[in-house]
């Protein structure tokens, strides 16, 4: 399934919401993979489909990235390791992280249609140093979940960890 195909599909499953964010995420995974020299068409379709899960309903932040690696499988046609693993790690990382699982993690937190404190700060450090804006993203994710008193997975920590002993 070529990338015109993939974006069809995937705008009959979304709300536009989350089909705009996807996009967004697509062209800004494609400019990550320019400056990080990362097959661009793997980056653009992780980008686009990384949050394909959410069109599950009943799946949670956590869980549509699962769901949304499986989707990607047996809906989309995605068969590249690369891109499944990236979609299925965007939300809290893990140890030892590809230079394209950095890309979409990050490019999900700062697509142009993100707009909260802080991203633009994270959208500069991403073009800088991936490590350093992942670091950054995992430590704001956390205290914001601690602030809001949600359930904290543990993977998340397990990455922020993982990457500041690798400093």
């Amino acid at each position: 399934m070529d990338l015109n195909d993939l974006i069809i599909k995937l705008k009959d499953r979304l709300s536009p919401k989350i089909f705009n964010h996807c996009v967004g995420t697509m062209d800004e995974a494609e400019k990550l993979s320019l400056r990080y020299s990362i097959d661009v068409n793997k980056a653009k379709i992780a980008g686009l489909l990384h949050d394909c899960g959410k069109a599950e309903k009943g799946k949670d932040n956590l869980t549509h990235a699962k769901a949304g690696a499986i989707l990607a499988r047996e809906v989309y046609n995605v068969q590249d390791e690369d891109i499944i693993n990236a979609i299925k790690h965007h939300t809290t990382g893990k140890e030892n992280m590809t230079t394209l699982e950095k890309i979409i993690y990050i490019a999900d937190k700062i697509e142009p249609n993100r707009h909260y404190e802080g991203v633009e700060e994270l959208r500069e450090i991403a073009y800088k140093d991936l490590d350093a804006a992942i670091i950054l993203s995992l430590e704001n994710t956390i205290e914001y979940v601690k602030d809001m008193n949600k359930v904290l997975d543990h993977q998340s920590l397990n990455t922020l960890k993982f990457l500041k002993e690798k400093r």
